[in-house]
């Protein structure tokens, strides 16, 4: 790619030479030849450039330059939108079969749309639908009745079950699970209504779906569980990371994050642009309404308000919570004084049972 091409896609101010051609993105210590574009956008980085092997390099507009002789490009915007957009222009996406691979198993009335690329030992069911130019890499399985719409990226080991919706420009990573039945269950009771811990408890099944809208990512070694009659539901625009649990009936609004090990119980709603922590943890049935912030290995045990900031176990509005640990901590040095008042009191009263 032309120097002068990723200029533009940067809105950034070329100095040098536009003809360059750009094969790799590197920090500038890692820069091998004139085709590498040094990223240093830090002032650490800036300064490693004094020894780089790059042809050129992005840097913030008014930065100095140790190296006169590199092509720059200045950029006037936030470090991490240019690393989006470089990122987005070199990132060729995983390697992927062209068409069906002979190993495949595509059920004879499976839907596959043209440009589609299903890799090795992956699996599609009866009456699944693959749209235009998606991918499904070796070992993904889908399920019968699926809808999976244009451009997807399904990542090796995803496991989709039936009757579950996709929308466009999605990407599964490895191993998630997208459809898996809810953990709904009645602990048994005994006829006079005491409850035996030896009991068999009995299952709810799950005869609903899965909604997923456009331009989700969900991550590696996420499940996202069926809803009983209905359909759980992700919406368009909604980044989930690994290892993120969301249980039976939960509907997710759109443009969220969801940070890893964020565990989510049944029939919880979660509003537009909300902010999940890592580790957070989210009772069931409540609701988290748009535009608030759950901080990491916070649990969340009531309604969360727009716009708020929760933090904590019992959560609470943050200001709240930091006074509670707060206090906690000054606890140590309030120990003394009690012990010292209990001492005064126990004197006092002998004082009075003395005369």
């Amino acid at each position: 790619m032309k120097l002068s091409e990723i200029a533009k896609a940067l809105s950034a101010e070329l100095v040098g030479d536009g003809s360059l051609d750009i094969a790799r993105v590197v920090h500038p210590a890692d820069a091998k030849g004139q085709g590498d574009l040094a990223v240093a956008l830090t002032d650490a980085a800036v300064a490693a450039l004094a020894g780089t092997a790059a042809g050129a390099a992005v840097v913030k507009a008014g930065a100095a330059m140790p190296s006169a002789t590199l092509a720059v490009l200045a950029y006037r915007g936030h470090e991490r939108m240019a690393l989006a957009i470089l990122t987005k222009l070199f990132d060729k996406g995983p390697a992927r079969s062209d068409g069906v691979h002979p190993s495949a198993v595509v059920a004879p009335d499976a839907k596959i749309a043209a440009g589609v690329s299903i890799g090795a030992f992956a699996v599609v069911g009866s009456r699944s639908t693959i749209g235009a130019r998606t991918a499904l890499l070796a070992g993904a399985i889908v399920g019968a009745g699926v809808e999976i719409g244009r451009d997807c990226l399904i990542h090796p080991g995803v496991s989709i079950g039936d009757r579950v919706r996709i929308g466009d420009r999605v990407v599964i990573h490895a191993n998630a699970v997208i459809g898996s039945d809810g953990f709904s269950f009645i602990p048994v009771r005994n006829p006079d209504g005491s409850r035996n811990p030896f009991d068999r408890p009995v299952r709810i099944h799950s005869l609903g779906t899965v909604v997923i809208g456009d331009d989700v990512e969900i991550g590696a070694s996420t499940t996202i569980d069926r809803a009983t009659l209905r359909e759980t539901r992700i919406g368009r625009g909604t980044k989930i990371d690994n290892q993120v649990q969301i249980a039976h009936n939960v509907v997710v609004g759109e443009s969220c994050l969801i940070c890893g090990m964020v565990g989510i119980a049944g029939s919880v709603v979660i509003g537009d642009r909300v902010l999940l922590g890592a580790g957070a943890g989210v009772s069931d049935n409540l609701t988290i309404e748009s535009d608030a912030t759950v901080a990491a290995m916070s649990g969340v045990a009531s309604r969360v308000a727009a716009g708020t900031v929760f933090s904590g176990t019992p959560a609470t509005i943050h200001n709240v919570s930091i006074e509670r640990y707060v206090a906690v901590g000054r606890l140590r040095t309030l120990y003394p004084k009690v012990d010292d008042l209990k001492k005064r009191v126990e004197a006092l009263e002998k004082g009075d049972e003395g005369g």
